[in-house]
């Protein structure tokens, strides 16, 4: 009698196995799960729960009683195999990073899925034509196993073909792998593989070649597959953990960088880079603080605009270095004089300021308390400043605006110190002035006439009138061209007023072409007509067109143009235009002179240049004041006219006395040897029609006569 299988200690062991590499495949699908991208630990754990099924299939195969029972499962361990083979593709092509070619890995799981199913509805399974039911198996502890008697089919031999064909592909990348320098990984992988082949050739040895009765050891070999292959995927998940934290550390340290960037950039966005101090945009933040501050506590504060004098004969004579010293050493000086509660910063080039907080309760007090700091710096920074050897005077203006004053912003404060300032710089400099409301009435009234000037050559407001000048006996000799301005809606406004305005935006230059072509335009027009206007205009040239690279071109392209001889135009200038830059003035005016123009300097006398400079410049007239033919006098002696009139004479130039208003002048002026003269004696400054009509009846009255009668004007 047949005794009964039962479990024994193999096949116990088997589903040990099965379970133990079973445990292992949920370890890595779990891990799989979570480690992103990496598709080596989701194989592994398919390929761990294949060879567990096969062990514990196996096992229960070993026990069965009877064929009918043991035809599942040998087709439930064919079905897996046919898993297992694939998977082992894919786990080895994810562990090297070299997979196999994907048509070849496509046929392969198109075969084994091929076989799956001609796996199920086949009698036997895809690998056996025949099973019979064989002698019982006992084992030396007395163990029996349930023995089958296979008949290999084709699709069997094709598996094992395919079979060996897989797992020299596995040897052949594990070798690449070691040869790529994965030494580590690549070499773990051929020791389990080569276990895996022992095994299962250690099985055939025995069972086929010496046809030893013992059941097979294969799939023992795989505990020891799935420890090694653990340990090598352990070591990869702690290389990439402590990749990770390096990676990780690295992020922290660039977040750490791109912080303290942030910083510096913020720090660099709000601060000068100079001085240290908070800049124009810091300072601006602060101040609209300060005014929310002051108004919902009903309190005042002010601000102090900085603005050195004489630092920018210093920054050009001894340097950018120097000057950045001098800055620095004014931030320093700033901080020391300015209370605890305030803030310095600077504005840009050598404009500094000062922001006082509110704690006052009236602006009279606050106003007081900043012009009481004002003049303390003031004192301060008049002491020279000791910067590599030298001492140098530097000096500042301050402008003081009080705030808050009806909803002004931080800019408007701003700007009210610093029309405060211009009046200090006005006032000599090396002063403080407080904002007043008319400061900024009067600014205002700048801003209008500026904004008026720059559209009045467009409107056509500008016009000239003629004033005769004529000699010492009425002959009319010419006239000087006097620009008026009207406005429209402020009507008439003085040349007084307007012309620095001009000087100061630059259009002097604009304004200055425009009276030379309009001073041709009636003299063309006179001479045209036959008119005796004297045969000659002066025009005015302002010291900022002498001072202008391109005058000299510029105004005889513009006679060429105007088909008039540089001779008939003579060119007024002031004492002013020479201080300057005296050699450069001096090289302009004689190649005036050598065009051809007539020159003339205006008010001599009241201006700071020599007599030395006088005898180099190349004019052709000299022009008395108004101020010193006002104080003629018949009784007075030695007046200054003549002194004027006596150095002209020397120099070999015409004399013009200007303001010429009584006969007594005019007497006078006669006696001491005068050439010309101009004022409202002759006649008033006149537009261009009646001083056209003014010259016909005063052609008519000289007549014949050596001494002129002159019209009324």
């Amino acid at each position: 009698m047949v005794e009964p299988t039962s479990f024994g200690y193999y096949t116990v062991a088997l589903i040990a196995v099965g379970v133990l590499v079973c445990g292992a495949a949920l370890q890595y699908l779990i891990v799989g799960l979570r480690g992103g991208t990496d598709r080596t630990y989701l194989a592994f754990s398919v390929l761990c729960a294949c060879v567990g099924m096969l062990s514990i299939a196996s096992a229960f195969q070993y026990v069965t009683t009877s064929l009918v029972l043991a035809v599942p499962t040998v087709r439930l361990l064919t079905g897996i195999s046919l898993l297992t083979l694939p998977s082992l593709a894919f786990f080895v092509g994810f562990y090297t990073e070299r997979p196999m070619n994907r048509y070849l890995l496509g046929m392969l799981c198109l075969l084994s899925l091929g076989m799956f199913w001609i796996n199920l509805s086949s009698p036997y399974g895809a690998f056996y034509t025949l099973l019979e039911e064989g002698p019982r198996m006992v084992l030396p502890w007395g163990e029996q196993l349930f023995t089958i008697k296979r008949t290999i089919s084709t699709a069997g031999y094709v598996y094992s073909l395919l079979d060996i064909l897989v797992i020299g592909w596995t040897f052949y990348s594990a070798a690449r792998q070691v040869l790529a320098g994965e030494r580590w990984r690549g070499g773990m992988l051929l020791v389990c593989l080569t276990m895996l082949v022992m095994g299962g050739s250690w099985s055939f040895i025995l069972l086929k070649t010496l046809n030893l009765r013992s059941p097979p050891l294969d799939l023992f070999a795989f505990p020891l597959f799935v420890l090694l292959m653990g340990i090598s995927l352990a070591d990869q998940i702690r290389r990439r953990s402590l990749q990770l934290e390096t990676i990780a550390g690295e992020l922290r340290d660039e977040a750490n960088s791109r912080r303290r960037a942030e910083l510096d950039l913020r720090h660099a966005a709000y601060h000068d880079a100079l001085t240290g101090l908070p800049n124009r945009l810091r300072a601006l933040y602060i101040l609209t603080d300060l005014l929310v501050e002051a108004s919902q506590r009903k309190q005042y504060g002010a601000v102090l605009m900085v603005d050195l004098d004489n630092f920018k004969t210093i920054n050009d004579s001894l340097g950018h270095q120097v000057g950045d010293r001098v800055l620095e050493c004014i931030g320093d000086t700033l901080l020391a004089v300015a209370p605890s509660d305030a803030t310095v910063a600077r504005l840009g080039g050598d404009e500094f300021i000062m922001l006082l907080g509110a704690s006052n309760a009236t602006p009279e007090h606050a106003a007081t308390c900043a012009m009481e700091i004002a003049e303390s710096l003031l004192q301060r920074l008049a002491t020279p400043l000791a910067i590599d050897g030298r001492f140098l005077g530097v000096g500042a203006s301050i402008g003081v605006a009080a705030f808050p004053h009806d909803g002004q912003g931080a800019t408007d404060v701003v700007r009210c110190a610093d029309i405060a300032l211009y009046r200090a710089k006005s006032a000599g400099r090396n002063a403080a002035r407080l904002f007043l409301p008319q400061m900024q009435r009067e600014a205002d009234a700048r801003m209008d006439l500026e904004r008026g000037l720059r559209e009045a050559l467009e409107r056509h407001e500008f016009s000239l009138h003629f004033q005769p000048q004529v000699d010492m006996h009425g002959r009319l000799v010419g006239a000087e061209a006097l620009l008026r301005w009207t406005h429209a809606t402020l009507g008439q406004i003085s040349p007084v007023t307007f012309i620095p305005i001009a000087e100061e935006t630059g259009l002097i230059h604009a304004i200055g072409a425009w009276v030379v072509a309009r001073a041709c335009e009636h003299l063309r027009k006179w001479r045209s007509l036959g008119i005796d206007f004297g045969g000659r205009i002066s025009v005015n040239i302002s010291p900022w067109q002498i001072a202008h690279p391109q005058f000299v071109a510029n105004i005889a392209a513009q006679m060429a143009a105007a088909n008039v001889s540089p001779s008939e135009l003579t060119l007024e200038l002031t004492e002013s235009a020479l201080l300057t830059d005296f050699p450069a003035a001096l090289q302009t005016l004689k190649q005036l002179s050598a065009i051809g123009f007539q020159l003339s300097l205006d008010d001599f006398g009241t201006g700071y240049s020599s007599l030395s400079y006088l005898q180099q410049l190349p004019m052709d007239e000299l022009k008395i004041d108004r101020s010193f033919v006002t104080s003629l006098q018949p009784d007075v002696a030695d007046p200054l006219a003549g002194f004027v009139i006596e150095v002209g004479q020397r120099l070999g130039m015409t004399t013009i006395a200007e303001g010429v208003e009584t006969k007594e002048q005019e007497a006078v002026l006669r006696k001491l040897g005068c050439d010309l003269m101009q004022g409202y004696l002759i006649c008033k400054p006149l537009p261009a029609d009646e001083f056209q009509q003014w010259a016909i009846q005063h052609a008519v009255a000289a007549g014949g006569t050596d001494d002129a009668t002159t019209p009324s004007c």
